[in-house]
C-alpha cells in the first residue's frame, strides 16, 4: 500500500514540481520519496521484521563470488553510462551526485529490499516479484518529469531499474542482508547521477 500510493502520488507530483522547476522540482521530488516512502518503510516494515541479517556484512563461503558479482556490475554501468559522458562532467555534478547518491542508494535498498524481505518472509516469492514489480513501477513517474533528458531515454531508466533490481533483489534474498547491494546501489548512483546532473544543468 506504502508503495502503490507513492507512485499514484508521483504520477501527479514529478511532472508538477519539474514543469515549476526542473531542478529543483526533481530534487524535491526524490526528498519526497525519502521521507514520505523510504524512512516509513524501513521503521515500519524493515527494521521491525529484521532477524539480524538485514545489515550484516557476514557471507557464506559458498557465496563469496558476490562482491566481485556486485564490482563487475558497477563497472559495467561506469562503462556504459557514464564512460561515454566524460567530456561535459564537472566537479559540482560530481558533489552533488555523491551527496544524493549516498543518501538514496542505502535508503532504497533498505526500503525497497529489506521492506519486503522482512514483510514476506513467509511468502518470499510474492515478496520478491511484487517489491520488483513496485520498484520497477516506481521509476514510471521520474520518466514524467518536464524537460529532464535521461541518458538512452526513459526506456534506460526504466529497464535498468528493473534489471538492477532483479540483480539486487536476487543477492538480498539469498543472503538475507542489504549490506553489499546498499554499497553498490550508491556506487551505481554516483554515475548515473553524475551524468543526470550535468546533462540536465543543475550546478
Amino acid at each position: 500500500m506504502h508503495a502503490a500510493l507513492l507512485i499514484g502520488a508521483l504520477f501527479f507530483l514529478v511532472p508538477a514540481l519539474t514543469a515549476w522547476d526542473l531542478r529543483a522540482g526533481y530534487l524535491f521530488t526524490l526528498t519526497f520519496y525519502w521521507l514520505f516512502f523510504c524512512l516509513p518503510v524501513i521503521g515500519w516494515h524493515a527494521l521491525s521484521g529484521n532477524d539480524g541479517r538485514l545489515f550484516s556484512e557476514k557471507l557464506p563461503w559458498r557465496d563469496w563470488w558476490i562482491i566481485p558479482l556486485l564490482l563487475l556490475q558497477v563497472s559495467v554501468v561506469a562503462v556504459v553510462n557514464f564512460a561515454p559522458n566524460t567530456a561535459m562532467l564537472s566537479h559540482g555534478g560530481m558533489y552533488l551526485a555523491l551527496l544524493i547518491a549516498l543518501i538514496n542508494g542505502p535508503l532504497e535498498e533498505i526500503a525497497w529490499r529489506g521492506g519486503f524481505l522482512a514483510t514476506f518472509r513467509d511468502r518470499p516469492r510474492l515478496g520478491f516479484w511484487l517489491g520488483l514489480g513496485l520498484f520497477t513501477l516506481w521509476h514510471v513517474p521520474l520518466a514524467l518529469a518536464a524537460g529532464l533528458v535521461y541518458d538512452g531515454g526513459a526506456a534506460a531508466l526504466i529497464g535498468g531499474a528493473a534489471v538492477l533490481g532483479l540483480f539486487w533483489a536476487w543477492i538480498t534474498w539469498r543472503t538475507g542482508s542489504v549490506f553489499y547491494t546498499a554499497i553498490a546501489h550508491a556506487l551505481t548512483n554516483i554515475f548515473a547521477f553524475w551524468v543526470l546532473f550535468d546533462r540536465n544543468g543543475f550546478v
